[in-house]
């Protein structure tokens, strides 16, 4: 892997910070070389997969009301768990796409 393309995919997934989905994508049709590609296409999935979790936590607190709909402090516990569980799994990835950057600018 040569030094621009190490950078690009350190750059795909170090945008886990500042552009999520648009970075990926563009360097996943921009770049021909394939190994850049499969790091473009590994951190989409990483910045997709925080999205979908805030979309389940989203369908479930709604969800949750309105099935606990007696019980708000049941309701609050449910949601409060997911979030907390949704949260660490975000956290796992920022940290997991962090240590793939690094991985990325030292091969370079």
């Amino acid at each position: 892997m040569t030094r621009s393309n190490a950078l690009i995919s350190a750059i795909c997934y170090f945008s886990v910070f500042f552009a999520p989905l648009i970075l990926p994508i563009a360097a996943y049709f921009i770049t021909d070389d394939r190994e850049t590609k499969k790091h473009a296409l590994r951190s989409l999935v990483s910045h997709i997969i925080p999205f979908i979790s805030v979309v389940i936590l989203a369908a479930g607190a709604i969800s949750g009301t309105i099935i606990f709909n007696d019980n708000g402090f049941l309701a609050l516990f449910s949601v409060f768990g997911a979030f907390i569980f949704f949260g660490v799994i975000s956290l796992i990835i920022v940290i997991w796409n962090v240590v793939q950057g690094i991985k990325m600018l030292t091969q370079a």
